[in-house]
C-alpha cells in the first residue's frame, strides 16, 4: 500500500474509530467492571456475611441477582465469615460463575485468599457437624493459625476441601499457586483426583499453562497413568489439553477414551488431532475408518484429504457432516469428491450438514428457494453458513426470496442468514409482534428501525421493552420522547440498546426531572441518586450542574461516574476529562496519593489519568489498577511511555518474568519496546502464555494497542530464532517456515522474510493456505513472494478455483499477471477475493480493472444480478460512473455496497445518484433506508443533506459522516446536527466542525452531553494544520 493510502486510511480511522462502536452498559455480560462500593441488596449479602446465623435463605432470595455482584463490593467483605457462610455462598457463585464479571470473579478468589493467608481462616470449621454432609474439615482448623502470610501464592494454604469450594474459582489463582497444589506425589491435585469431585470436568477457562502444571501434578502422584483410559475418563477438561508428546504412547481403548473427552472441549483441538491422524495412510481408509476416525479427521492436513477416495467420503458422509472445526480448504476438497459421485441438489444439501460451505454462489442460485429454505431449517446446514462468504449468503437468500413468502422466511431462516434480509422485505412481513421480536434473532440496524414500526405502539410497557431482543436498537429518539418514565428506563437497561438511545433516554430524564423539581440538583437525595442509571451520567448531566448536587452525596454520583462506560465519548471530547476532574475533587482525591480502594472507585475514569499522573502512582496502587487498564480502548503516545515507565519500575526485572505477569499484564504489554521483549524468558510456559494472549486479541483499528513485538517474541520462542539471526537474509534457505509453525504462528507469520516465505515447501504451502490467506499483516512484498509460490505450486495452468483458494494473496499479482491468469474469473472467485479494502486503492486500480472486465466479459452492468453486485466487493469501487448508473439490481445489494468504502468522490457521487433513483424522496428517507445506503450517503449534495430528516440523520452511518466534504456537511441545519448521535459525532472531522458557524457548533456538541462553552472540542492547532498539509498533499481520487 502507497505511502498516500496509508495516510488516507489513518485519518478515516481516527476519526471513524474514536468512538467505541460496542456500548456495554447496565447489566449485560460485556458491562464495563463495576469498582464501586456495594449497592442495595450487595450490602445485604455483606452484612449477612458476618451476621450470626446461617446465609441461606437471603441467598435464595437474592439468587437471581448474584450474576451482577460488582467487583468493588466483593473487595469490601470481610474476612471475618463462618465456614459455613463461605461454602455456601460460593457454591451459590459457582453456579453463577459464567454470568459473572470478569473482574469479580477475580476479586472473588483473591478474597477467598485472603480469608485464609491474612487472617486466621473462616471461623467454626471444627464446629460443623460432620452428619451434615457440607464437606470435610482438614485439621479442624488447628493449623489456621500457622497460615497466616505464610506461603502466600505457594499453594499449600489450598486443601481438597478448600480446592472443592474454590470450584471454577480456582482458575484465577496466579500459577505460582497451581504448582503449589500440584507438588508432590500427595499434592491437592493427586487428592482432587482420587476424590469423587467433579470439579475437572468443569473448569471451562482453564488456561494452558495452568493445564500443563496440573497435568505435570497428575503425573507425579503415585497412583496416576494418565496414559490409561480409565485415568483418560476421569481428566474432564484436562483432556483438553493433553500432553502431544504422550498422544502416541495411547492403545486403543486409551484413544477412545479420549476421543469422547475431547467433545467436551471448546478450545481448538486442531494441534491434537493433527498429532494422531499423523501416520494415518489414507489411501487405504475405507467408509468405516473414516468414521471410527470420528471428530480426529479434521486433523488430515489437506493433502491428506485430497486422498481419501471419494467413495470413502461419500459412505462416511454421515459422521463427517456433524464434525466441527473443518478448515475452508478441507471442505471444498471434501464436497469436490462427493460431487463427483453425486451431483449436489437442494435436497441432497442435508446430507453435507457443516460441509454445505462447500458449494460456490452458482451452485445455490441454481436451487429452488422453497428446497434451500429446507434444508437450512436443519441445524448442521444452518451452522455452514457462518463460515460462508457474502457472496454464498446472497445468493441463497436472493433464491429463497425470489419464491418465498417473507412470512414463511422469517420463521425458518437460520440466525447467521437473518441479518441478510433487505428492510425493502420486512417492510412487506405481516407476522411482526412483540413476541416474535422477543426471539433473539441478530438484526442489523436497519432492520430493526423498520420492525419496529410495527410495534411502536404497544411500547407502553416497561415489561413489554424488556422483552426485546436485538430488534430494541431501532426505537428512534422521536418515540423515546414520547415513553413513559418506567419505559424509558427499561429501555436503558436493556443490554441491546444504543448509545444513541441512552443519550435520549438521559436527555429526556434529566429533563423531566428539571422541569417538576425546582433546584434539582441542589435538592437532591440519595434516594434520588438511586433513581439515576450510570449509563446517564455518560452524557448528562452538565459538569456545573453536577457541582450543584450536595458535596455529601458527590460520592455517590461518582460511584455511578465509575460505572459507566465513558470510551463511547470521543477521544479529544473534554467531558472525558472533566468527568474525571469532578470526581478526584469531590473524593478530594491526588493520583500521587490514591490507595487501592480509591483506585478501584474511580473505574474507567483511570483511562483518564495523563502521563505524568501515570507515572506518579504508587507501586502497589498502580499493580491494582492494572485490569482498569486493560479495559481503556485507547492511550497516547505519552500515556503509553509512561505506562512502560510505571512497568518497569513495578515489576521484576523483565529477564524474571513469569507467566503470571504477562497474564497480568495482557494487552498492556503492547506498551513494551522489543528491546524489552529480547529480555524476557523464551521458554515454554511464556510462549504458552503468548499464544493465549494473541488468540484473545485480534489486531483491530480501533485500538492503540500495536502487537507487533507480541507476534515477534512468539515467532522468536516458536522457531527458536534469535532477533540477529532473523535478520541476516536467508540464502537457499537455510530457515523453512514448517506446516507446524504457520498453524501455530496464525498472524505471526508476518514476522517472516521475504525469502523465508519462499522457502515454504509446495505441500506445506497447499495445506497451510487457509492460515495464509488469514494473515491481515502481511506486507505487499511478502503477499508477492507467497503469489510467487502459489505459482510455482499450481503452475501456469491455475484455475479458478485454485485464484479463489489464495484470497488475499492475489494482491501479490501485477497487472500483466492478472492478464495473463485471471482471464474468465467467476462469480465465486471474484466473490472469494473481493472483500479487501485494498482493490479500491489506486495502487491496484489496474488489477482491479483488469478482474472487472474480464467478469463482465462483454456483459452490459444492467444485467448485473443482486447477487453478482453483492460479490463485487471492493471491486464496484472501480466500475466507471456511467457503468453504475446502469445498474438495475442495486436495491436488493444496496446494503452491501453501502458498507464499501470506495475513495474515490465520483464513484461515491454516482452511487448516490443509483441511491436517489431508487429512493426517491430524500425528505422522507428512513433511519432503515439511511442504513441500507451506508457510505453511499456520503456522496449527496449541500442542498441534498440539508433535506434529510432529522429524526433519520442519526442513522446515517458514521463512515458516511465522516465522508461529507465541509461545505456539505455545514448545510445541515442546527436541529439535524444537534440529532445526529454520539457515534456519528466521533467521526465528525475537525475540518467539518471548522465550517460550522458557532450556533452549528454547540448543536453538535450536545451529541455528548455538551451545551454552549461547557465541554467543547479542543481544536489542537497541530491537528488542524497537519489535515490542511495533507488536504493540499493527499488528494482524494
Amino acid at each position: 500500500m502507497g505511502l498516500k493510502s496509508h495516510v488516507i486510511v489513518f485519518i478515516f480511522c481516527l476519526h471513524l474509530f474514536s468512538l467505541s462502536t460496542v456500548f456495554s452498559h447496565g447489566r449485560n455480560k460485556g458491562q464495563r467492571e463495576k469498582s464501586s462500593r456495594c449497592r442495595g441488596w450487595e450490602e445485604d449479602l455483606r452484612s449477612n456475611l458476618i451476621a450470626p446465623g446461617n446465609i441461606t435463605k437471603f441467598l435464595e432470595r437474592f439468587k437471581d441477582s448474584i450474576s451482577t455482584l460488582s467487583p468493588g463490593c466483593v473487595q469490601s467483605f470481610s474476612l471475618n465469615v463462618s465456614y459455613y457462610n463461605l461454602m455456601k455462598l460460593m457454591m451459590v457463585l459457582n453456579e453463577k460463575y459464567d454470568d459473572l464479571i470478569p473482574g469479580t470473579r477475580k476479586q472473588i478468589y483473591k478474597w477467598v485468599e485472603d480469608i485464609y493467608t491474612k487472617s486466621s481462616g473462616p471461623f467454626g470449621m471444627n464446629t460443623m457437624d460432620s452428619s451434615s454432609g457440607e464437606g470435610s474439615k482438614p485439621n479442624g482448623g488447628k493449623d489456621k493459625g500457622k497460615r497466616k502470610g505464610k506461603d502466600k501464592g505457594k499453594g499449600s494454604w489450598i486443601t481438597l476441601d478448600l480446592l472443592n469450594i474454590l470450584g471454577r474459582f480456582i482458575v484465577q489463582a496466579p500459577t505460582s499457586t497451581f504448582k503449589g497444589i500440584a507438588r508432590g506425589e500427595t499434592s491437592t491435585i493427586c487428592q482432587l483426583f482420587n476424590s469423587s469431585s467433579d470439579l475437572l470436568d468443569n473448569l471451562f477457562d482453564l488456561k494452558p499453562v495452568q493445564a500443563r502444571i496440573l497435568i505435570e501434578g497428575l503425573n507425579a502422584c503415585g497412583n496416576v497413568n494418565i496414559s490409561e483410559d480409565a485415568t483418560i475418563a476421569k481428566l474432564g477438561q484436562l483432556a483438553c489439553f493433553y500432553p502431544i508428546k504422550q498422544l502416541n504412547m495411547l492403545n486403543k481403548m486409551a484413544l477412545k477414551s479420549l476421543q469422547t473427552q475431547l467433545l467436551n472441549c471448546t478450545r481448538n483441538l486442531k494441534e491434537i488431532y493433527r498429532v494422531l491422524v499423523a501416520n494415518v495412510n489414507v489411501n487405504d481408509l475405507t467408509a468405516e475408518k473414516v468414521k471410527e476416525l470420528g471428530a480426529f479427521v479434521v486433523g488430515l492436513k489437506i493433502s491428506q484429504v485430497s486422498n481419501i477416495s471419494k467413495e470413502a467420503i461419500q459412505g462416511a458422509l454421515s459422521e463427517l457432516k456433524d464434525v466441527k472445526g473443518w478448515s475452508r480448504g478441507q471442505i471444498k476438497v471434501l464436497v469436490k469428491k462427493y460431487n463427483e459421485i453425486k451431483e449436489v441438489t437442494a435436497k441432497r444439501l442435508k446430507d453435507l450438514g457443516v460441509l454445505a460451505s462447500g458449494l460456490g454462489a452458482k451452485s445455490f442460485g441454481k436451487f429452488k428457494g422453497q428446497e434451500l429454505l429446507d434444508a437450512f431449517s436443519q441445524r448442521d446446514v444452518a451452522e455452514s453458513s457462518n463460515v460462508m462468504l457474502p457472496v454464498q449468503k446472497k445468493s441463497i437468500m436472493k433464491a429463497i426470496l425470489d419464491s418465498v413468502k417473507i412470512d414463511s422466511v422469517l420463521q425458518s431462516l437460520p440466525e447467521s442468514l437473518v441479518p441478510q434480509i433487505p428492510t425493502g422485505n420486512l417492510e412487506h412481513a405481516g407476522n411482526i409482534s412483540l413476541e416474535f421480536l422477543s426471539k433473539d434473532k441478530p438484526w442489523n440496524l436497519g432492520q430493526s428501525v423498520a420492525l419496529i414500526n410495527y410495534v411502536k405502539y404497544q411500547l407502553n410497557k416497561a415489561q413489554d421493552i424488556s422483552k426485546l431482543k436485538t430488534a430494541v436498537k431501532g426505537i428512534p429518539c422521536t418515540l423515546i420522547h414520547t415513553l413513559k418514565p418506567d419505559v424509558v428506563n427499561a429501555l436503558a437497561n436493556n443490554p441491546h440498546v444504543s448509545i444513541d438511545q441512552i443519550r435520549c433516554a438521559a436527555s429526556m430524564f434529566f429533563t423531566k426531572k428539571k422541569l417538576s423539581q425546582g433546584n434539582y440538583f441542589r435538592s437532591l437525595t440519595k434516594a434520588g441518586i438511586d433513581e439515576i442509571l450510570a449509563s446517564y451520567l455518560i452524557f448528562e448531566p452538565t459538569i456545573p450542574e453536577l457541582r450543584d448536587i450536595p458535596m455529601s452525596l458527590c460520592s455517590n454520583i461518582v460511584d455511578l461516574i465509575s460505572q459507566a462506560n465513558i470510551s463511547v465519548l470521543p477521544l479529544m471530547s473534554d467531558r472525558r476529562r472533566d468527568l474525571f476532574k469532578y470526581a478526584m475533587e469531590c473524593l478530594k482525591l491526588n493520583v500521587s496519593s490514591l490507595t487501592e480502594d480509591q483506585g478501584a472507585s474511580l473505574g474507567s475514569l483511570v483511562c483518564e489519568f495523563n502521563a505524568e499522573e501515570i507515572k506518579t502512582l504508587n507501586k502497589t496502587v498502580f499493580l491494582a489498577l492494572i485490569p482498569q487498564f486493560r479495559e481503556c480502548r485507547w492511550f497516547t503516545k505519552e500515556q503509553q511511555k509512561a505506562l512502560r515507565e510505571t512497568i518497569m519500575l513495578a515489576f521484576p526485572t523483565p529477564s524474571a518474568w513469569t507467566v503470571d505477569e504477562l497474564t497480568l499484564l495482557d494487552v498492556l504489554l503492547t506498551v513494551l519496546t522489543h528491546d524489552d521483549f529480547i529480555s524476557i524468558p523464551s521458554n515454554d510456559d511464556i510462549k504458552i502464555a503468548l499464544e493465549q494472549i494473541l488468540s484473545t486479541h485480534k489486531p483491530t483499528r480501533g485500538r492503540s494497542f500495536k502487537f507487533s513485538a507480541l507476534y515477534w517474541k512468539f515467532f522468536d520462542i516458536l522457531t527458536k530464532k534469535t532477533a540477529s539471526n532473523r535478520k541476516k537474509r536467508a540464502s537457499e534457505c537455510a530457515v523453512t517456515p514448517t506446516f507446524m509453525q504457520i498453524e501455530a504462528l496464525r498472524e505471526a507469520n508476518s514476522m517472516w522474510t521475504v525469502e523465508q516465505l519462499g522457502c515454504i515447501s509446495d505441500e506445506d504451502f497447499i495445506n497451510s493456505l487457509d492460515t495464509l490467506t488469514e494473515v491481515t499483516s502481511f506486507s505487499t512484498k511478502q503477499l508477492k513472494a507467497l503469489k510467487a509460490k502459489a505459482m510455482q505450486v499450481y503452475g501456469m495452468n491455475i484455475n479458478n478455483e485454485q485464484l479463489a483458494s489464495l484470497e488475499r494473496i492475489t494482491l501479490g499479482f501485477n497487472n500483466e499477471e492478472v492478464k495473463k491468469y485471471f482471464t474468465k474469473p467467476d462469480i465465486d472467485t471474484v466473490g472469494a477475493i473481493s472483500n479487501y479494502i485494498e482493490w479500491s486503492l489506486i495502487e491496484f486500480d489496474p488489477q482491479a480493472r483488469t478482474i472487472m472486465k474480464n467478469f463482465m466479459n462483454g456483459r452490459a452492468y444492467s444485467n448485473l444480478s443482486s447477487t453478482e453486485l453483492v460479490g463485487l466487493g471492493y471491486f464496484i469501487c472501480n466500475v466507471r460512473p456511467h457503468q453504475i448508473l446502469s445498474i438495475t439490481s442495486y436495491r436488493s445489494a444496496a446494503r452491501d455496497i453501502g458498507n464499501k468504502m470506495c475513495w474515490r468522490e465520483e464513484t461515491r457521487t454516482a452511487l448516490k445518484v443509483k441511491a436517489v433513483e431508487t429512493f426517491p424522496n430524500i425528505k422522507s428517507w428512513t433511519g432503515a433506508q439511511l442504513q441500507e445506503i451506508g457510505l453511499v450517503a456520503a456522496g449527496l449534495t449541500a442542498e441534498e443533506v440539508s433535506k434529510l430528516s432529522t429524526s433519520a440523520v442519526s442513522y446515517l452511518t458514521p463512515m458516511a459522516v465522516s465522508f461529507f466534504p465541509p461545505k456539505v456537511f455545514s448545510a445541515m441545519s442546527s436541529e439535524q446536527l444537534r440529532n445526529l448521535g454520539p457515534e456519528n459525532y466521533g467521526a465528525v472531522t475537525e475540518a467539518q466542525k471548522a465550517a460550522l458557524s458557532r450556533m452549528q457548533l454547540d448543536a453538535l456538541n450536545e451529541n455528548i452531553g455538551s451545551t454552549g462553552g461547557a465541554g467543547t472540542i479542543y481544536w489542537n492547532p497541530v491537528i488542524m494544520l497537519t489535515l490542511l498539509i495533507l488536504s493540499l498533499t493527499v488528494p482524494l481520487h
